[in-house]
């Protein structure tokens, strides 16, 4: 830490020992017989790999949140409230916030005019794990507050898989890949997941979305009571308070790759002296299977640049598009 009086932050410093540990596995199979008097050929390759980097060494016997990393910290680690779900009326509401205190992830509620300035139905009841009666942060390891780790955004259990084959001038790929496990909580003023929960005035709201969000009629919603600017900014509003109900996985399985082509045979090309003539359709980014809690956001690409060139986790860009691709490979 350097005095105000010095002008200017900290400069970065790679000032901790890491140790990463893991696996990769490759297996391949390739095999050709006869097929219909025509040679038939084709191959398989499966790949799995998997690390977990830990923080060996540095300077934080205490280990204080205040300071980014601790000795025994696992890379990716997310820490955050645990949430017992919406509060299902006012009542209840009122009777949990009478013994509980959790004006402190509540604080644009607390400031909010007339019967809203108060948690009430469909807003989010946080859970008090150190039997305080508030809700508050930790400031350490050892002193963790009502926060624990309910994630980690570092990508696990990594795999792809690809297939060829070939038979009478027709040729086929396909490409699989994806992510196991990776976590990821939506940062402050992510439009693409929070909606009006950011910035109500804002037009990005998918035409749904009035089905997504608590109402007594709708009490068994993702979303909770509407209220703007609770997903804005800081870590003291009930959406940015990061927890574990609103926690996305970004684990995928995405159809990467199919490629389909036809060579005609060389009794006709060798007529016209072309070696190899093919036509060919390929299509990208075919499929993806997630269960984030999202229509408008890529598992693959949620980490972005953001308008000051820094890495940002807004989310703030188009998903992977699908490509179709029609072709002629012409060899003389």
């Amino acid at each position: 830490a350097l005095p105000g009086v010095y002008g200017a932050s900290s400069p970065k410093a790679n000032s901790a020992n890491l140790r990463s540990k893991g696996y990769e596995l490759t297996l391949s199979w390739r095999d050709s017989h006869v097929l219909l008097k025509k040679m038939f050929s084709y191959g398989v390759t499966l790949t799995f790999n998997d690390f977990i980097s830990t923080i060996t060494k540095y300077d934080n016997p205490d280990k204080s949140f205040a300071k980014r990393h601790y000795e025994g910290k696992r890379l990716g680690e997310i820490w955050g409230y645990r949430v017992g779900g919406l509060f299902a009326s006012d009542a209840e509401a009122s009777e949990y916030t009478s013994i509980m205190d959790q004006s402190y992830v509540n604080e644009i509620i607390m400031q909010s005019a007339g019967p809203e300035g108060k948690p009430r139905g469909g807003d989010l009841k946080f859970l008090d794990l150190n039997g305080d009666k508030k809700i508050l942060p930790g400031t350490s390891v050892h002193n963790p507050g009502d926060q624990e780790i309910i994630g980690n955004s570092e990508p696990r259990y990594q795999y792809g898989a690809s297939f060829n084959a070939s038979w009478n001038g027709i040729d086929l790929s396909l490409f699989f890949q994806g992510v196991g496990k990776r976590d990821w909580y939506p940062e402050a003023n992510t439009m693409a997941f929070w909606h009006l929960y950011a910035r109500p005035y804002a037009t990005y709201i998918p035409k749904d979305f009035h089905n997504q969000f608590w109402t007594e009629e709708n009490p068994d919603a993702y979303f909770p009571r509407p209220r703007g600017y609770t997903a804005l900014q800081g870590s003291r509003r009930q959406l940015t308070a990061v927890n574990d109900r609103y926690l996305q996985s970004l684990a995928y399985l995405r159809f990467k790759n199919l490629t389909i082509g036809y060579s005609l045979p060389e009794i006709w090309t060798k007529k016209v002296k072309i070696e190899n003539f093919r036509v060919y359709f390929s299509g990208e980014n075919l499929a993806t299977w997630t269960n984030l809690k999202s229509d408008y956001i890529d598992p693959e690409s949620v980490v972005t640049n953001d308008i000051y060139g820094g890495a940002s986790n807004l989310a703030r860009n188009y998903p992977l598009q699908k490509v179709y691709t029609i072709g002629i490979d012409i060899t003389f």
